[in-house]
């Protein structure tokens, strides 16, 4: 508890002396996150980690994530959620008898004992989580006392002592910030907490692991049952096998996309499946807002099961990522006026998603100057000497310059994570597959569902996707217009009484 309290208060005064640190190359919050991420030497004392040892997991992520912040802050759930992605193991993964303890404690009561092997190395480690191979039992006849066939699955576990830390760690910081808001007022204005807290929810989400398994079967159920969408697979998740600590799903045999030996030894033509990658993940992450970690470059596998040979297959190992409705909106209908150098629609459609409360005119000008800008880049043959990360990085300028609401903010985190995995897919495809140009594939694409947006086709679309809300809602309507009209009732009431 000592330690706990050193390490607020040391937190605190490097907060309080950062923030007042004046510097013409750099705003105050810049020196908070570098000596915050980096741990800086500062009046020839320690590092950071050394001074208060209890942040040395979260001085990791944040040192992998303080390009983003520093550049801006506003982008700190795209930050982190990268760094988290490439960020190596903390500590050695679990093995051996530690593991097998760490698993029978995760999994669900009685359900460790359908383990029959687990691969002992890790296929993939991360900040807080392993991955593993392993054969699994699903069920056994209790009369008979039979079991089935083992089958081939995938585990995620966290290590929760690393997530402990972690949340540890993310709890001092907003102590700290907190105590230093007190004496100082520049904190209060960087708003340092409220990153902290942005920070924290975003790990927080990242490693429940039971969500992860919600989303993967959402994706699984949109893909697979609503879309019909056969060039994609999204393996089974078992629920029995699944909690908060712990995710099973279903193993599918696959190799990398970009080794095109073992995609030739099977058949496979690496070009043809190139192009389709990059369709599906314009499709995914435009058309139905989900962004997956199996569709970057460092992640795109194809499968090769004899029943789903050459589709590509996103594992649950990784977490998705969910875009609204308003920006996944924006996203198809920005970059598709930019395409066609209409800066004015893209300006509009930007003052739809918040407006600043004050001197309107000049701020709509200002913005439909950024959005000119952009476009006379990617007009007509000028996109021939850009890239389509380009084109995510033009698109999320105008929201961060202009932020005039939360709702820009988060559209300029979704291009930068567009844009930072988009310029993934170009670098693999110029060095595996140079005759495939991802500008044509990316162009028809944005350019079919903008036109389904504004279409009719796109309105009963929309309502198809809406309708499958509908059993769940529809119950509540009697509920909710109860609910209204109590609230207009009292509302109404302490008018009266207080006249």
């Amino acid at each position: 508890m000592t330690q706990r309290v050193r390490a607020i208060w040391r937190l605190a005064r490097l907060f309080v002396r950062e923030s007042r640190v004046k510097s013409a190359a750099d705003a105050p919050i810049h020196h908070v996150l570098r000596s915050f991420a980096t741990g800086a030497r500062a009046r020839s004392a320690t590092s950071l980690a050394q001074r208060a040892p209890v942040l040395q997991n979260l001085s990791g992520v944040l040192t992998m994530a303080s390009g983003l912040l520093i550049e801006h802050r506003g982008l700190s759930e795209t930050a982190v959620r990268v760094a988290l992605a490439e960020l190596d193991t903390l500590k050695a993964p679990l093995k051996d008898a530690p593991l097998r303890q760490a698993l029978e404690t995760a999994l669900p009561p009685g359900r460790a004992a359908a383990l029959i092997d687990v691969d002992a190395e890790p296929e993939r480690c991360g900040i807080a989580e392993q991955t593993h191979r392993a054969l699994i039992v699903l069920d056994v006849n209790p009369r008979s006392g039979v079991s089935a066939a083992p089958v081939a699955a995938r585990i995620t576990l966290i290590r929760t002592d690393t997530r402990a830390e972690l949340m540890q760690d993310l709890d001092v910081a907003s102590s700290a910030a907190s105590l230093a808001a007190r004496f100082s007022r520049e904190v209060r204005e960087q708003n340092v907490g409220a990153l902290i807290a942005r920070v924290t929810e975003s790990i927080g989400g990242m490693l429940d692991l039971r969500q992860r398994a919600a989303d993967q079967s959402f994706l699984r159920y949109r893909l697979r049952e609503v879309n019909k969408d056969s060039r994609v697979v999204v393996p089974e998740v078992f629920w029995d096998f699944c909690s908060d600590t712990v995710l099973v799903t279903r193993s599918v045999r696959s190799v990398p996309l970009s080794d095109t030996e073992a995609l030739r030894a099977h058949g496979l033509d690496s070009a043809d499946l190139i192009a389709t990658w990059i369709e599906v993940f314009f499709e995914v992450a435009l058309g139905e807002g989900v962004f997956h970690a199996g569709l970057e470059a460092a992640g795109a596998a194809v499968s090769i099961e004899p029943d789903t040979l050459g589709a590509l297959v996103l594992d649950g190992d990784s977490p998705l990522t969910f875009f609204a409705a308003h920006e996944r909106g924006f996203l198809v209908a920005g970059s598709d006026a930019l395409l066609r150098g209409d800066h004015k629609a893209a300006a509009r459609e930007h003052m739809q998603h918040g407006r600043p409360r004050e001197q309107e005119t000049q701020h709509a000008v200002r913005v439909e100057a950024t959005y000119r800008r952009e476009a006379e880049r990617f007009a007509g043959d000028a996109h021939r000497h850009r890239t389509a990360a380009d084109l995510f990085t033009a698109l999320g300028k105008g929201p961060l310059e202009h932020a005039f609401g939360d709702n820009h903010t988060g559209i300029a985190s979704r291009a930068a994570l567009l844009a930072r995995s988009v310029q993934s897919i170009e670098e693999m495809v110029r060095r595996v597959a140079p005759d495939v140009d991802v500008w044509p594939i990316a162009r028809r694409v944005i350019m079919r569902l903008a036109l389904d947006q504004f279409s009719s086709h796109g309105a009963f679309s929309q309502l198809a996707k809406e309708a499958m809300h509908w059993p769940h809602a529809l119950p509540r309507v009697p509920n909710l217009l109860a609910d209204w009209v109590r609230r207009q009732n009292q509302r109404n009431t302490d008018s009266r009484s207080a006249r």
